[in-house]
């Protein structure tokens, strides 16, 4: 299902991802991924969503590059 909305639901947050939506409500409701709710439903802003995206990937390879240096 591809969408240019700015206001996207689990299910497609899931499919950008590649996730299952369980997986996404459960990164929501932790506070791990930018989400907020509409009538009981969790919305997500795809600007959110890119910038969590980008962060995301930007922790992983200093992560990566700490593993490789042995600091971690």
């Amino acid at each position: 299902m591809k969408t240019d909305s700015q206001i996207l639901n689990v299910e497609e947050v899931a499919e950008i991802l590649h996730l299952h939506a369980m997986t996404i409500y459960r990164l929501v409701k932790e506070g791990k991924l930018p989400g907020f709710k509409v009538g009981g439903r969790w919305r997500f802003h795809r600007s959110a969503l890119e910038d969590w995206m980008v962060d995301r990937a930007q922790v992983a390879r200093l992560e990566a590059e700490n593993r490789r240096l042995g600091l971690e």
